[in-house]
């Protein structure tokens, strides 16, 4: 009886023709009206009874229902896939379209108990790369600090070189938040890539107040004059830069959600850190020098005692 409704609904196929480049099928199916509906199909007749004609609805009844035609599962449970596409050029990224579905699921969870979301595609792509990226940022720091702290001897005065970093980080948040540009892999490459600069800065500024004590200035002249010198190579190197990335970053002629939003991150995350670089950084040297002569001090009159 199934095999006599398929063949009904669907036809049946009862042979092949076979053509010079290609085999087809031969398929015989019932013809019925142009406005006909399913349920017709229950009044063919299948059987030339003595008794009477039997009809497909005196064998079986019509129930109607959606099945999978085949079952997917997802770490032992049963899943449904569901994929969709980003319009190019639309104002969200896949991070933006998984918080959104996120937030819609919280408010019919309770509904489907059991159930769960797991998103992959570009999504799960995009978070291994920034994790990925997280990890080569954390080791490229490490590494930056030891190199540092091995050139001046010194556990501390590399932390103030890399606090150009943070100030690179705070452009970046506040450059993204009111440019209202999105974040993607090629932005957390620039962070990668700015922050080679402004500890460029920050080393070449530090190594020059050293250098200035250690000749017998006091702080003071030292701080004077070593941001009166280095104070153009920083901006030139800043403006250069900015220079170069500012018509990518704004759009001219064209805007690129990949390469601009990268050029933003660069041009706002080197922007600040050099603006903080050349008045915080001379502060943090003041006050981590003076705190080494007091020390120096306290041990004096301790060993003296």
């Amino acid at each position: 009886v199934a095999q006599l409704a398929s063949s009904v609904l669907n036809g049946q196929i009862v042979g092949q023709m076979k053509l010079a480049e290609e085999i087809i099928d031969i398929k015989v199916k019932t013809i019925f009206a142009d406005k006909a509906q399913m349920t017709d199909a229950l009044d063919i007749p299948v059987i030339d009874h003595p008794d009477g004609i039997i009809r497909l609805s005196d064998l079986c009844q019509p129930e109607f229902s959606i099945e999978p035609g085949y079952l997917n599962r997802f770490q032992n449970q049963r899943a449904i896939t569901l994929t969709a596409n980003i319009r190019p050029g639309a104002p969200v990224s896949s991070a933006m379209a998984v918080k959104q579905a996120r937030d819609y699921y919280q408010t019919i969870r309770d509904k489907y108990p059991g159930a769960s979301l797991n998103f992959s595609g570009e999504h799960e792509s995009t978070k291994k790369s920034f994790l990925s990226l997280t990890y080569a940022f954390i080791i490229a720091i490490l590494l930056i600090y030891l190199i540092l702290a091995a050139q001046f001897r010194s556990y501390l005065q590399p932390l103030i070189i890399i606090s150009a970093v943070v100030f690179a980080l705070t452009g970046v948040i506040y450059g993204t938040v009111f440019s209202r540009t999105l974040f993607t892999i090629n932005s957390f490459v620039a962070i990668v890539g700015v922050t080679g600069v402004v500890v460029n800065d920050s080393l070449v500024l530090v190594e020059f107040l050293n250098t200035c004590h250690q000749k017998g200035m006091v702080r003071r002249d030292a701080l004077l004059m070593a941001t009166n010198i280095r104070l153009r190579p920083i901006l030139l190197t800043t403006l250069t830069t900015t220079l170069g990335l500012l018509p990518m970053a704004l759009g001219i002629p064209e805007y690129s959600i990949i390469w601009g939003s990268m050029a933003m991150t660069f041009v706002t995350g080197l922007c600040t850190a050099t603006l903080l670089t050349i008045v915080i950084v001379p502060v943090q040297w003041d006050i981590l020098v003076g705190l080494e002569k007091r020390l120096e001090r306290r041990e004096n009159l301790v060993a003296a005692d």
